[in-house]
Protein backbone atom coordinates (compact mmCIF):
# COMPACT_ATOMS: atom_id res chain seq x y z
CA UNK A 1 0.00 0.00 0.00
CA UNK A 2 1.14 3.50 -0.34
CA UNK A 3 -0.40 6.79 0.40
CA UNK A 4 0.15 9.99 -1.67
CA UNK A 5 -0.63 13.28 -0.16
CA UNK A 6 -1.32 16.28 -1.97
CA UNK A 7 -1.06 20.22 -1.62
CA UNK A 8 -3.60 21.81 -3.12
CA UNK A 9 -3.11 25.15 -4.51
CA UNK A 10 -0.84 25.73 -7.44
CA UNK A 11 0.01 21.76 -6.86
CA UNK A 12 -3.84 20.27 -7.98
CA UNK A 13 -5.66 23.67 -8.48
CA UNK A 14 -5.01 27.51 -9.62
CA UNK A 15 -7.79 29.52 -7.83
CA UNK A 16 -6.71 32.92 -9.65
CA UNK A 17 -5.71 34.66 -6.70
CA UNK A 18 -9.73 34.26 -4.61
CA UNK A 19 -7.36 32.75 -1.70
CA UNK A 20 -6.24 36.15 -0.71
CA UNK A 21 -8.44 38.26 -2.06
CA UNK A 22 -10.94 36.44 0.62
CA UNK A 23 -8.20 37.22 3.26
CA UNK A 24 -8.56 40.88 2.45
CA UNK A 25 -11.77 40.91 2.65
CA UNK A 26 -11.72 38.83 6.28
CA UNK A 27 -9.18 41.43 7.71
CA UNK A 28 -10.84 44.26 6.46
CA UNK A 29 -14.14 43.08 8.10
CA UNK A 30 -12.72 41.65 11.36
CA UNK A 31 -10.00 44.61 11.89
CA UNK A 32 -10.84 47.22 9.26
CA UNK A 33 -7.50 47.18 7.74
CA UNK A 34 -7.08 46.70 3.70
CA UNK A 35 -5.38 45.53 1.41
CA UNK A 36 -4.10 43.53 4.09
CA UNK A 37 -2.13 40.79 2.36
CA UNK A 38 -0.14 42.69 0.03
CA UNK A 39 3.82 41.80 0.18
CA UNK A 40 2.83 38.42 2.10
CA UNK A 41 3.81 35.28 0.30
CA UNK A 42 1.45 32.65 1.17
CA UNK A 43 3.21 29.69 -0.88
CA UNK A 44 3.68 26.42 1.17
CA UNK A 45 2.24 27.59 4.56
CA UNK A 46 -0.71 26.86 6.77
CA UNK A 47 -3.58 29.59 7.11
CA UNK A 48 -3.20 30.42 10.43
CA UNK A 49 0.30 31.09 10.00
CA UNK A 50 -0.37 33.37 6.89
CA UNK A 51 -2.72 35.15 9.22
CA UNK A 52 -0.03 35.65 11.91
CA UNK A 53 2.81 36.87 9.37
CA UNK A 54 0.47 39.40 8.45
CA UNK A 55 -0.60 40.61 11.72
CA UNK A 56 3.35 40.80 12.29
CA UNK A 57 4.29 42.82 8.89
CA UNK A 58 1.25 45.05 9.11
CA UNK A 59 1.31 45.72 12.96
CA UNK A 60 -1.75 45.18 13.24
CA UNK A 61 -2.93 45.12 17.56
CA UNK A 62 -5.30 41.46 17.85
CA UNK A 63 -7.11 40.74 20.63
CA UNK A 64 -5.14 39.37 24.28
CA UNK A 65 -6.32 36.12 22.71
CA UNK A 66 -4.40 35.96 19.78
CA UNK A 67 -6.02 32.47 18.72
CA UNK A 68 -9.31 33.75 19.04
CA UNK A 69 -8.82 36.47 16.74
CA UNK A 70 -7.23 34.16 13.74
CA UNK A 71 -10.51 32.18 14.50
CA UNK A 72 -12.33 35.00 13.44
CA UNK A 73 -10.33 35.86 10.75
CA UNK A 74 -10.26 32.07 9.76
CA UNK A 75 -14.13 32.07 9.95
CA UNK A 76 -14.83 35.37 7.89
CA UNK A 77 -11.99 34.20 5.21
CA UNK A 78 -14.47 30.68 4.51
CA UNK A 79 -17.07 33.14 4.25
CA UNK A 80 -15.92 35.33 1.41
CA UNK A 81 -14.15 32.39 -0.01
CA UNK A 82 -17.12 30.33 -1.01
CA UNK A 83 -18.34 33.66 -3.86
CA UNK A 84 -14.30 34.52 -4.63
CA UNK A 85 -14.07 31.08 -5.54
CA UNK A 86 -17.35 30.87 -7.69
CA UNK A 87 -16.74 34.23 -9.48
CA UNK A 88 -12.74 33.88 -10.25
CA UNK A 89 -12.81 33.91 -14.31
CA UNK A 90 -8.86 32.67 -13.71
CA UNK A 91 -9.75 29.15 -11.66
CA UNK A 92 -8.05 26.00 -13.02
CA UNK A 93 -7.62 22.16 -12.62
CA UNK A 94 -3.75 21.80 -13.14
CA UNK A 95 -2.48 20.18 -16.30
CA UNK A 96 -2.16 16.08 -15.79
CA UNK A 97 -4.22 16.23 -12.24
CA UNK A 98 -7.52 14.65 -13.37
CA UNK A 99 -5.78 12.12 -15.50
CA UNK A 100 -3.40 11.20 -12.65
CA UNK A 101 -6.22 10.90 -9.85
CA UNK A 102 -8.32 8.79 -11.91
CA UNK A 103 -5.15 6.32 -12.73
CA UNK A 104 -4.62 6.56 -8.58
CA UNK A 105 -8.44 6.29 -8.07
CA UNK A 106 -8.29 2.79 -10.17
CA UNK A 107 -5.99 1.33 -7.98
CA UNK A 108 -6.61 -1.03 -4.61
CA UNK A 109 -2.53 -0.56 -3.50
CA UNK A 110 -2.47 3.51 -3.31
CA UNK A 111 -4.79 5.79 -0.79
CA UNK A 112 -4.56 9.69 -2.03
CA UNK A 113 -4.98 12.03 0.44
CA UNK A 114 -4.51 15.61 0.95
CA UNK A 115 -1.90 17.40 2.66
CA UNK A 116 -2.00 20.87 2.49
CA UNK A 117 -2.14 24.40 4.75
CA UNK A 118 -5.42 25.22 3.45
CA UNK A 119 -7.77 25.17 6.58
CA UNK A 120 -10.46 21.46 5.90
CA UNK A 121 -12.95 23.58 4.69
CA UNK A 122 -11.19 26.23 2.73
CA UNK A 123 -9.35 23.04 0.73
CA UNK A 124 -12.43 21.20 0.23
CA UNK A 125 -14.56 24.73 -1.67
CA UNK A 126 -11.19 24.91 -3.99
CA UNK A 127 -11.21 21.16 -4.79
CA UNK A 128 -15.11 21.57 -5.52
CA UNK A 129 -15.12 23.46 -8.40
CA UNK A 130 -13.13 21.42 -10.08
CA UNK A 131 -15.18 18.15 -9.16
CA UNK A 132 -11.45 16.97 -7.11
CA UNK A 133 -13.19 16.80 -3.87
CA UNK A 134 -14.22 12.65 -4.52
CA UNK A 135 -10.75 11.79 -4.86
CA UNK A 136 -9.77 12.36 -1.24
CA UNK A 137 -11.14 10.74 1.55
CA UNK A 138 -8.73 12.23 4.15
CA UNK A 139 -5.96 14.40 5.03
CA UNK A 140 -4.05 16.71 6.67
CA UNK A 141 -5.04 20.54 7.00
CA UNK A 142 -4.06 23.70 8.49
CA UNK A 143 -6.88 23.26 10.75
CA UNK A 144 -4.86 20.52 12.27
CA UNK A 145 -1.49 22.31 12.79
CA UNK A 146 -0.10 26.21 11.94
CA UNK A 147 3.40 23.68 11.40
CA UNK A 148 3.32 22.14 7.96
CA UNK A 149 5.17 19.02 9.59
CA UNK A 150 2.46 18.27 11.56
CA UNK A 151 0.11 18.45 9.08
CA UNK A 152 1.82 16.15 6.99
CA UNK A 153 2.27 13.27 9.66
CA UNK A 154 -1.43 14.08 10.40
CA UNK A 155 -2.48 13.48 7.20
CA UNK A 156 0.00 10.22 7.35
CA UNK A 157 -1.70 8.70 10.41
CA UNK A 158 -5.08 9.48 8.78
CA UNK A 159 -4.22 7.84 5.85
CA UNK A 160 -2.52 4.64 7.26
CA UNK A 161 -6.13 4.30 9.90
CA UNK A 162 -7.57 3.49 6.55
CA UNK A 163 -5.07 0.48 6.03
CA UNK A 164 -4.93 -2.83 8.16
CA UNK A 165 -1.34 -3.21 8.48
CA UNK A 166 2.11 -1.37 7.63
CA UNK A 167 2.98 1.16 5.58
CA UNK A 168 6.45 2.17 5.08
CA UNK A 169 7.80 5.46 5.09
CA UNK A 170 9.27 5.15 2.09
CA UNK A 171 5.80 4.23 0.38
CA UNK A 172 4.41 7.48 1.65
CA UNK A 173 4.67 10.59 -0.91
CA UNK A 174 4.27 14.10 -0.34
CA UNK A 175 3.66 15.81 -3.27
CA UNK A 176 3.65 20.03 -3.70
CA UNK A 177 5.35 22.58 -5.63
CA UNK A 178 7.11 24.75 -3.22
CA UNK A 179 10.19 23.99 -0.96
CA UNK A 180 8.09 24.02 2.57
CA UNK A 181 6.22 21.08 1.26
CA UNK A 182 9.74 19.23 0.39
CA UNK A 183 11.04 20.47 3.56
CA UNK A 184 7.90 19.09 5.24
CA UNK A 185 7.89 15.55 4.12
CA UNK A 186 11.72 15.16 4.52
CA UNK A 187 11.14 16.34 8.54
CA UNK A 188 8.40 13.76 8.48
CA UNK A 189 10.35 10.95 7.07
CA UNK A 190 8.50 10.75 4.08
CA UNK A 191 9.70 10.41 0.30
CA UNK A 192 8.89 13.75 -1.47
CA UNK A 193 7.82 15.21 -5.08
CA UNK A 194 7.95 18.62 -6.34
CA UNK A 195 5.91 19.96 -9.22
CA UNK A 196 6.79 23.29 -10.94
CA UNK A 197 3.58 24.26 -11.60
CA UNK A 198 3.59 27.28 -8.57
CA UNK A 199 5.98 30.09 -8.24
CA UNK A 200 9.08 27.86 -8.28
CA UNK A 201 11.30 26.87 -10.76
CA UNK A 202 12.79 23.44 -11.65
CA UNK A 203 16.29 24.42 -10.64
CA UNK A 204 15.13 25.60 -7.20
CA UNK A 205 12.90 22.73 -6.64
CA UNK A 206 16.09 20.18 -7.49
CA UNK A 207 17.89 21.93 -4.82
CA UNK A 208 15.47 21.09 -2.45
CA UNK A 209 16.46 17.58 -2.44
CA UNK A 210 13.45 16.18 -3.70
CA UNK A 211 13.33 12.42 -4.69
CA UNK A 212 11.41 13.85 -7.98
CA UNK A 213 11.36 16.86 -9.76
CA UNK A 214 8.35 16.97 -12.27
CA UNK A 215 7.27 20.01 -14.44
CA UNK A 216 3.70 19.09 -14.26
CA UNK A 217 1.51 15.76 -13.97
CA UNK A 218 0.90 15.91 -17.92
CA UNK A 219 5.18 16.06 -18.60
CA UNK A 220 6.43 14.23 -15.89
CA UNK A 221 3.19 11.75 -15.63
CA UNK A 222 5.71 8.85 -16.86
CA UNK A 223 8.50 10.01 -14.38
CA UNK A 224 5.89 10.21 -11.31
CA UNK A 225 4.61 6.45 -11.94
CA UNK A 226 8.41 5.37 -11.80
CA UNK A 227 8.99 7.69 -8.92
CA UNK A 228 6.21 6.18 -6.70
CA UNK A 229 6.61 2.66 -7.83
CA UNK A 230 2.74 2.49 -8.89
CA UNK A 231 3.73 1.68 -12.43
Amino acid sequence: MKLLLFDVDLTLVSTGGAGLRALDEAFREVLGVTGATEGVTPHGKTDPAIIREVCLRRSLLLDPDVDSSVTRILERYVHYLKGELADSPQYLVLPGVVDVLEALDSREDVLSGLATGNVEVGARMKLERGGLNRYFSFGGFGSDSEDRTEVVRTAAQNGSALHVGRIDPEDIFVIGDTPRDVAAGKLAGFSTIAVATGGHGMDELFGTGADLVIRDFSEGRDQFWRSTRII
